[in-house]
């Protein structure tokens, strides 16, 4: 009895394998074709810029591909200037020391924490104007 269980259970499987595997199957067979060309329908096996056109008419001769011209070398890339990545890194470096005491100058109060961010915006200032430009 248990034997049929265990072989209904291996074909239920098997079916809902093959369910999957077909349904997924129709999906990729469906999604071809829907790329950039897709209003263009070229005869299987074919190119169709070489084909004849089936129309009675004048014959249209396929074209003919042109030899590659050698493009001209293009000029080396120049060696990369730092001096703003230097600048930038300088001016962060200010701005983190500025804010550090900036800071430092909470505890104080009245005249006292004036003249300390006085102070700390003054050596901002300088140390700004001092980084390479």
């Amino acid at each position: 009895m248990i034997w049929k269980i265990h072989a209904l259970n291996r074909a239920a499987g098997s079916v809902l394998l093959g369910t999957i595997l077909l349904l997924s199957g129709v999906t990729v067979a469906t999604a071809q074709g829907k790329g950039k060309g897709a209003g263009k329908v070229s005869p299987p096996g074919g190119r169709p810029e070489i084909m004849q056109p089936t129309t009675p008419g004048k014959p249209v001769k396929p074209k003919a591909n042109k030899p590659s011209e050698a493009k001209p070398e293009k000029p080396a890339k120049p060696v990369p200037n730092n001096r703003h990545r230097e600048h930038k890194r300088c001016v962060k470096d200010c701005n983190r020391v500025h804010k550090n005491a900036i800071r430092a100058c909470r505890g104080r109060t009245g005249a006292d924490r004036a003249a300390c961010e006085r102070a700390a915006n003054e050596a901002h200032r300088n140390c700004a104007q001092g980084c390479p430009r």
